[in-house]
Parts: C-alpha cells; sequence; structure tokens
C-alpha cells in the first residue's frame, strides 16, 4: 500500500503487512521534481525496458532528478530530453528484510529402511528464513502484472519443493537408512535443517529467493513408531536401575502421602537391585557357571558270562542273565523286548532289573 500525501510526486511505499514482498508503484511516468521514499528495511528497483536500471538501498528522502536520475544508465538521457514530462520507469519497492515462513510437510514422507523397503512415513516441521537473492529472476519469473505480491503468494511454490528436498536430505545419498537412525532424526534435527537448506537454497534460486536457515521445531511418526521409540527409549533408561530409583522415590514425594512412602520406597530400591544382580547374573555368570561343572561319566557293566557291556542300572546281564560287573566300557543298544515279571520294555533277551527272559 503506497500514501500519497504530496500527490503522484512522491514515491514511496508505507508497508502494512510484514509478510509483503514487494510493492508496485501504481504510476508509470515520473516527473522533474518528484521525489523517492525509502523507509529502513526496503529497497527501491527502477525498472524499464523490461531490465533493471537501478535499485537504490539507503534509507531517506531523495531528489529523483538530481540524486536518483543520474544513477540510471540507460533512462538519463530520457529524462533530460523530456524536460517537465518526465520518464516512463516502472518503481518496485522491495521488502529487503529477512522473511519467516512456518512450514510443515503436508503429508509423510516415505524414507525406505533395510528393515521396511517400502518406507516408513516421516513428518516434519519448522521455520524457513528467506531473503530475496535475484530481483530481475523475481520480477520475470513471480510478479507478471501484479502491483504486490506477499510471502503467502509464494508459499504453495515453496511448500512443493520441500518433500524432495527433506527426503534427499534424510538419506544423505543412500538408498535407505536403518531404523534406529530414522527414530534419532531429532537429535541430529540441526545438521538436518542446515543439509536441508543448502538443498532448498539452489531451488528457490530458480525463481530470485534464497533460503538462509531452516529450522526443526519436530519430527513425527505413525504412532505405532513413536511407541516402539518410546518403549526403547524407556527400556535403556530402567537400565540403569539406580536412576530409575532415584527417579521414583522423587515422583513419591509429589503424591499424596509421599513423605510416608520412604520405607515403601526403600523395598522397591532393594528389590530392583536384586533384579539387576539376577540379570546381569543369568548373561554374564550363567554360561560360565554351566561351562565350569563337570560332564559325568556314565559307568557301564560288564558281563561275567558272555562279556557284553550295559548301562550301570542293570544287575543281571540282558543276553545271557549272569551277574554284572563294574566296567568302564561303551554301551551296546538292544531292540526293546517285554519282561514278563516286571512288564516293562527292555533291551535285550533278559531284564537287566530281575534276570527273567524276555518276550
Amino acid at each position: 500500500m503506497a500514501w500519497f500525501g504530496q500527490g503522484k510526486d512522491t514515491i514511496e511505499w508505507e508497508e502494512f503487512r510484514a509478510d509483503m514482498l514487494f510493492f508496485k508503484w501504481p504510476a508509470k511516468e515520473i516527473k522533474k521534481g518528484a521525489k523517492l521514499v525509502i523507509r529502513a528495511g526496503q529497497k527501491a528497483i527502477f525498472y524499464a525496458n523490461g531490465v533493471i536500471e537501478g535499485v537504490f538501498e539507503k534509507a531517506g528522502s531523495y531528489d529523483i532528478a538530481s540524486e536518483i536520475v543520474p544513477f540510471l544508465s540507460t533512462l538519463k538521457g530520457v529524462f533530460e530530453l523530456r524536460g517537465d514530462t518526465g520518464m516512463r520507469a516502472e518503481v518496485y519497492f522491495v521488502n529487503s528484510k529477512e522473511l519467516l515462513l512456518p512450514w510443515g510437510t503436508r503429508q509423510r514422507i516415505m524414507i525406505p529402511t533395510p528393515e521396511v523397503p517400502s518406507g516408513i512415513p516421516v513428518g516434519c516441521n519448522g521455520n524457513l528464513i528467506l531473503e530475496f537473492r535475484d530481483y530481475q529472476k523475481f520480477i520475470e519469473k513471480v510478479v507478471g502484472v501484479k502491483d504486490s505480491y506477499s510471502l503467502e503468494d509464494i508459499s504453495e511454490r515453496i511448500m512443493g519443493e520441500l518433500n524432495p528436498v527433506i527426503a534427499e536430505a534424510i538419506l544423505g545419498g543412500q538408498q535407505s537408512i536403518g531404523v534406529n537412525a530414522l527414530i534419532g532424526l531429532q537429535q541430529n534435527s540441526r545438521k538436518l535443517g542446515q543439509a536441508i537448506n543448502v538443498e532448498l537454497d539452489k531451488e528457490l534460486l530458480d525463481f530470485g529467493f534464497g533460503a538462509v536457515d531452516v529450522n526443526i521445531l519436530s519430527i513425527n511418526y505413525p504412532a505405532e513408531v513413536q511407541q516402539m521409540a518410546e518403549r526403547v527409549a524407556g527400556q535403556s533408561f530402567v537400565g540403569n536401575v539406580g536412576k530409575y530409583a532415584a527417579v521414583q522415590m522423587a515422583d513419591s514425594f509429589d503424591s499424596p502421602g509421599g513423605g510416608n512412602n520412604i520405607a515403601s520406597m526403600g523395598a522397591q530400591m532393594a528389590m530392583g537391585a536384586q533384579m539387576a544382580q539376577q540379570m546381569a547374573g543369568a548373561m554374564s555368570g550363567g554360561a560360565s557357571k554351566s561351562a565350569q561343572q563337570p560332564v559325568p561319566q556314565v559307568a557301564n557293566f560288564i558281563c561275567t558270562g558272555c562279556g557284553i557291556s550295559i548301562t550301570a542300572s542293570a544287575k543281571f546281564c540282558p543276553e545271557c542273565g549272569k551277574p554284572m560287573k563294574a566296567a568302564v566300557a561303551e554301551s551296546t543298544p538292544g531292540s526293546d523286548q517285554f519282561c514278563p515279571a516286571c512288564r516293562k520294555m527292555v533291551a535285550g533277551k533278559f531284564c537287566p532289573d530281575c534276570g527273567t527272559q524276555t518276550v
């Protein structure tokens, strides 16, 4: 919006919105005696014959004929020839301040992982800090015939560039990343924001803008992935039993009757410590203990009659019925037979318990 308190002889722009990118002075003819007013955070661009004639940045009030026209190379002669009729030129006032644009992924981005090749959906949001880089490109590719342009008018275009840029920054040139790295993105959000900023800046330069900084406020996942991350974090926290017990005790003081729960908390701490010791013993000492125990040797017996060897539980030879004597030998398995006396299925021709011939 412009205010023309001195008629159209004063060329100025009184900003009324912080997110306005530029304002086009409505008159196309500049007369002698006109003044140019530039406020802090503005730039005045003289545009004629399809090109930028000059850019003026310093805040202040200027006489067009004596302080501005001498710097306009192609328009200087035209202005002098036309005299009081002035010259035809367009004046754009540009917001030269850094512009803040909140951003967020419209839909989650599918990031492939070795565990889930089809991808895990990831969303994020934050703030972009933008600035003008090339006025000529912006006027030619974006402005067109519009008299004003706001940050909201180009936000759709910027958001359209974000999703592929974010995906490339997360993957870092790889085909996929591990689930643990994906869940840990929030911890590296500053580094990720810098990577996004580099790539986004290249894309925005195509229409005269630039990305100064990208801030990531939060990274979100589907509820299932979020719950898994919280469960893993909880398990790693409880692994430090002393820390867990200390926090539990601190929380108990805030609960009703918390001051009377110290004895209970002490018991819980003792139980927690005992559980930790048992878990540690199971993981570290269990294997070594079983390795230290000797493997018992199986004692064999040999038949005093036919000489065959059988297990130690036999009193009589299952082949000939003679008594057995202790010996160290390998047992010879036999086929299962039925003992009429013991009513058991045994190996051999005679029952090793009662000496009865088997059937």
